[in-house]
């Protein structure tokens, strides 16, 4: 051993740095040292790498004395080990420094200097160095490779230089390098960072190339661009040209994927994922998972999460995040619970997902969520702290979302929304009126949802002069041509009662979609301007916009307002029939109604017993309203009965069914029903109203 020269010494220390035995390859280097043995400049550069790979930072800054010392400062591979050694480091600042003080430069130690500024975030640094090799005004050989065209380019993608890039793109083009894969890639994604996606492909095209890599990186840069279709195309036209994809573009294909109408193409993509043998791979594993989700299929991604040889935080949050999307707290937390014990740590992603899939009957679970969040210091994240209002705002804690509100520092127009959308739920509506101003004195610009929840809340409280003050607000920021504020304000002047500016704003806004039509059409029917919602809603049809719920509760409103009995039954039947919408409460309520002031009492007690919403508690109590009117005592008795079973202590109740009594002279029932009023401990509630001054 020690008759073994320098070459060899070298040799023994290059091959343990590459079978990864990084001390091995040190404690040789000082042996070699022990030896008498002088490293020559091979034997530097190798021992730098090694100080590089293995992050030997004591290591790296005496061998680099040693250098100076010997002289070898001189040498570009030395030079070039001591540069990636320092940017190793993340001591670009030192790296920088050697290169300056080098008396000469080639082309690599330029192309790797642009290389690790680029790597680094020095991006301006790395466009100065590379004009400098362009234009010639220093002093070495001014040769560009691609690897120092594509590492400027990522350079220009990072410090938002899209001009220059173009110009270096132009240069590429002039030394014949814009047909190189390795440049190409980084013009693909320079262009894709600035939404050029067009210039992106008309790239790729002029590459033709085989390179996997390329596709991919098209592939997921129309996939991250909201272009799934023509990522699935590409995927699509690679397969036909005979390409291999590999487990990245899977990735790819499969979260493009996940915006399809159905889960059918991602299930064809997982089947074929498992024909190559990729989905050992963490992020292909992710993405599957994740698209099941999505899908809300989720004993498919509990499969495909179980399948997963190796997972990490953001499988979880996958997971979690499909569990969160269908309220399923129970297996969220449990997926959160196997998380903790595997020793990972949960980031914003978890949270979010846990706290949306928690609600009223899982308090006691969400407050532990929010705890934890505060441990881990999370609830200073943005999204946290708004999933943790829309959490309390949720389940009804007004208090407790207004409190995570206010212990949050800067918040945001998100966060603004957030609070003022939990009020307006919760009918807090004057609360959130006070949120909003309070908002706009803090100088913060409302967007078009929190502009359209404080205008749901002003509808709510029928105050006319704040909604016209919001309108005025709305048009002044521009936010008069967004759909959601539009509608909110078509809603508001309808419930205030002017339905002529609702329709007029319903006319003149410039794109209109079915929520726009749905508050037309319920405010005509509110204002009892029955016709006018009725061919309101046959225009709507003829626009072609596709009626949804909603609407239909518009059209039996405007129906029972009219007494069109035979109408209301026919669109009824249609919403059913036809457009295969499940009647809900609202609907049942409406026909209930319609059938009840008709006259029609008896049918519309049979229809109400055959609905789904026989325990509702508020339907019955129209009903019997409507016997009052037609004094229908039969009915009104079973109906009282009902109400009673349902609601024993409401004392409406037993003051209708008094009302019928007495109009049919039966004193002696008006007497025992308010005896029973009596022993029941019911009391009437007195009558309030209301009025604004000034």
């Amino acid at each position: 051993m020690f008759g073994e020269n320098v070459v060899q010494w070298t040799s023994r220390i290059h091959s343990y740095s590459q079978k990864g035995l990084f001390h091995r390859a040190l404690s040789l280097f000082l042996n070699m040292r022990r030896a008498g043995v002088k490293p020559n400049e091979v034997t530097f550069s190798t021992t730098l790498t090694v100080c590089t790979q293995s992050i030997n930072k004591p290591f790296g800054l005496g061998l680099h004395t040693l250098i100076l010392k010997k002289g070898y400062q001189k040498q570009l591979f030395v030079c070039g080990g001591l540069i990636s050694m320092y940017a190793g480091f993340g001591r670009m600042g030192d790296a920088h420094h050697v290169f300056d003080e080098m008396p000469e430069r080639d082309e690599v130690v330029c192309n790797l200097m642009i290389g690790k500024y680029s790597q680094h975030g020095f991006s301006k640094e790395a466009c100065r160095l590379f004009c400098g090799m362009v234009n010639g005004v220093v002093h070495w050989r001014g040769f560009v490779s691609d690897y120092s065209l594509a590492s400027v380019l990522n350079a220009c993608a990072h410090v938002g230089c899209c001009r220059f890039g173009e110009s270096v793109h132009g240069y590429a083009i002039k030394i014949c390098f814009d047909s190189n894969d390795f440049v190409g890639s980084s013009l693909i994604g320079l262009y894709s960072k600035y939404g050029e996606l067009g210039n992106a492909r008309l790239v790729f095209d002029r590459l033709g190339t085989m390179d996997v890599v390329v596709w991919n990186t098209m592939i997921s840069v129309y996939a991250q661009n909201g272009y799934e279709e023509e990522a699935i195309g590409l995927f699509l036209d690679m397969e036909i040209r005979g390409l291999t994809p590999n487990y990245t573009t899977f990735s790819a294909v499969v979260d493009a994927s996940s915006v399809m109408p159905d889960e059918t193409l991602g299930r064809k993509l997982h089947a074929k994922s498992l024909k190559f043998g990729f989905l050992s791979d963490v992020y292909l594993g992710t993405a599957i998972v994740d698209m099941y989700s999505k899908f809300l299929i989720m004993p498919n991604a509990e499969r495909a999460f179980s399948e997963m040889v190796k997972k990490n935080v953001i499988s979880y949050n996958a997971l979690i995040t499909g569990y969160g999307l269908i309220g399923d707290h129970e297996n969220a937390l449990k997926r959160y619970t196997l998380l903790r014990l595997q020793g990972m740590k949960p980031d914003a992603c978890t949270f979010i997902g846990l706290l949306t899939s928690s609600t009223s009957r899982a308090f006691v679970v969400g407050e532990q969520v929010h705890s934890d969040s505060i441990k881990l210091g999370l609830d200073r994240d943005v999204l946290v702290r708004n999933s943790i209002v829309n959490f309390y705002s949720k389940c009804g804690r007004v208090d407790s979302a207004i409190k995570a509100f206010e212990t949050t520092q800067g918040s945001d127009i998100v966060s603004w929304t957030a609070i003022i959308s939990g009020l307006v739920q919760n009918n807090e509506h004057t609360k959130a009126l006070e949120m909003f101003c309070e908002m706009h004195k803090l100088s913060e610009k409302a967007d078009e949802f929190s502009s359209s929840s404080v205008i749901k809340a002003v509808a709510s409280l029928a105050a006319v002069a704040e909604g016209r003050y919001l309108h005025g607000y709305v048009l002044k920021v521009g936010l008069n041509h967004h759909i959601f504020v539009g509608s909110a304000l078509i809603d508001m002047y309808s419930k205030c009662g002017i339905v002529e500016d609702a329709y007029k704003l319903f006319s003149e806004m410039p794109e209109k979609n079915v929520v726009s039509w749905n508050a037309m059409i319920t405010g005509y029917a509110q204002s009892c301007l029955s016709d006018e919602a009725l061919h309101l809603f046959n225009e709507m049809l003829r626009c072609g916009i596709l009626p949804t719920s909603a609407t239909f509760v518009g059209v039996l409103l405007a129906c029972c307002h009219a007494g069109l009995v035979q109408e209301g039954r026919r669109y009824h039947k249609l919403m059913e029939n036809y457009y295969g919408i499940s009647p809900s409460v609202e609907h049942y309520s409406c026909m209930v109604n319609l059938l009840g002031h008709a006259g029609y009492v008896s049918e519309a007690e049979e229809f109400l017993l055959s609905s789904p919403f026989k325990e509702d508690y508020g339907i019955w109590k129209s009903l019997l309203t409507s016997c009052e009117a037609h004094r229908d005592f039969d009915v009104a008795a079973r109906v009282a009965e009902y109400c009673l079973h349902l609601k024993p202590n409401d004392s409406s109740t037993y003051t209708i069914l008094s009302n019928i009594y007495a109009t049919k002279k039966l004193w002696s029932e008006v007497e025992r029903t308010r005896d029973s009023m009596r022993v029941a401990d019911v009391v009437k509630e007195p009558g309030c109203s209301w009025i604004e001054v000034k």
